[in-house]
């Protein structure tokens, strides 16, 4: 009670008067600044220009550095690594190349600017919300799911990066590597391996600057994992969040006022409800408002697919490759490697599955739409109002989806293809 108390209570006093007064929504902007990835100037903020272009060029040619550096590590080293150490190389190059997908994909879209702007101006509950009771309950519940999910991926972000980098701090700890002569028969251990122009393997100095490195960009990392699919998500909560909307308003639809008793062949009389023409006028009305409610979400929907559709395409296929990798990881069941890739299994895992799930919900949601338009009371309206209702009734067949372009909808299906697959290449590696 007291966290739903603190979230709503009123507005006016709390001075909310946009989306961006949320406190989730200050707290993903707080991070997407860090990447240079908020729409600063399309939100009317201040924003110091040269510093954000600087940034985001500056994070383009360091992920591709960071590529280019793995790459080499693999090489040069090639023949003194097991199949493990390698598969840990190829996983952190598969994680850095999300990360350069995120940047020239969301970091330097103009239209992914315009979609945030649209998102947090007029697409956002916020701005609904007055409508009705209904829709008060909507935004609320809609705003607690947002508030409570923007936490959880926030203690995921500072649980996992400190959990990721000391791990390998501790081993070589134990193993007495930061002690005079500690290397002579051993080299030190990474969360992330690069080929540096110095020793980083055997002397301490080198060490030392490549896990300060290695802190940072796994810091960045997680962000743009977690707080670009964060954005998504919340547009997708939204979006539910209209559909309820739209379905409830056509589940309550108004029915006439007055009934009509109607004489038939043989003195058989019929009582039947039908609008009058004044209210035959308010229908039409309401059926328009709600044709173009409709054609408002679709359209957003597609917005969003079309700016977050590479990203998800390539997000999907990450999935599709690492998932047997973490898993060959995992198999050692030894504590060490658990204590490092065991998390981020679960992790990577639970990210597909939420993001999945929550795709979901906007299908489930839209399937319940001709259900909806078909029970409006069509047989009470007049002739060109019935035609109007067919209209509508023909545009909410098709369900609504993210769908990126050129592949299916995104969804549990495709989630439980990409986790079978995992697992059969997993199988296939362990048996050789």
């Amino acid at each position: 009670m007291g966290l739903k108390k603190f979230l709503f209570e009123d507005e006016s006093v709390q001075g909310i008067t946009a989306p961006t007064d949320y406190l989730y929504v200050k707290l993903l902007r707080m991070t997407l600044r860090i990447i240079a990835t908020w729409p600063q100037t399309e939100l009317g903020e201040k924003e110091p220009v040269y510093l954000n272009v600087f940034l985001k060029y500056f994070y383009l040619v360091a992920t591709i550095g960071c590529q280019i550096g793995s790459y080499c590590y693999l090489r040069t080293y090639s023949d003194e690594l097991t199949m493990m150490e390698a598969g840990h190389n190829y996983i952190m190059i598969m994680m850095t190349f999300i990360d350069i997908s995120r940047i020239t994909s969301l970091t330097f879209s103009t239209e992914y600017r315009k979609l945030c702007k649209e998102f947090f101006t007029k697409m956002h509950l916020f701005y609904f919300k007055d409508i009705s009771e209904h829709a008060m309950a909507t935004h609320k519940r809609v705003h607690l799911i947002s508030h409570l999910f923007t936490l959880w991926l926030l203690f995921q972000m500072l649980f996992g990066v400190p959990l990721f980098n000391l791990v390998p701090m501790y081993y070589n700890y134990a193993a007495g590597r930061y002690k005079p002569g500690g290397t002579q028969n051993s080299t030190f251990e990474h969360s992330m391996y690069y080929q540096y122009p110095f020793d980083t393997l055997t002397e301490i100095k080198g060490y030392i600057v490549a896990n300060i490195i290695n802190w940072i960009l796994s810091s960045l990392c997680v962000i743009w994992f977690c707080m670009c699919d964060l954005i998504l998500l919340l547009m997708v909560f939204n979006i539910w969040g209209h559909l309820r909307m739209l379905t409830y308003t056509l589940n309550n639809f108004p029915r006439p006022s007055v009934e009509t008793t109607i004489t038939i062949d043989g003195g058989l009389t019929v009582t039947s409800a039908i609008y009058s023409d004044e209210e035959n006028v308010q229908i039409f009305r309401k059926l328009k408002e709600c044709v173009d409610y409709h054609r408002r979400i679709v359209e957003f929907n597609s917005k969003v697919s079309d700016v977050f559709g590479p990203m998800l395409i390539i997000y999907y296929l990450y999935h599709q490759t690492s998932g047997c990798l973490l898993l060959l990881e995992c198999s050692q069941m030894t504590a060490p490697v658990l204590m490092r890739y065991l998390p981020l299994t679960i992790v990577c895992t639970r990210q597909l599955i939420q993001l999945s799930v929550i795709f979901e919900l906007i299908g489930t949601e839209s399937e319940k739409l001709p259900s909806a338009v078909y029970s409006v009371p069509w047989e009470c309206m007049s002739i060109s109002n019935k035609k109007f209702v067919i209209f509508f009734l023909m545009n909410v067949k098709e369900p609504i989806a993210v769908k990126p372009p050129g592949i299916a909808n995104v969804g549990v299906t495709t989630m439980a293809s990409i986790l079978r697959t995992s697992l059969s290449y997993f199988t296939f590696l362990r048996s050789i």
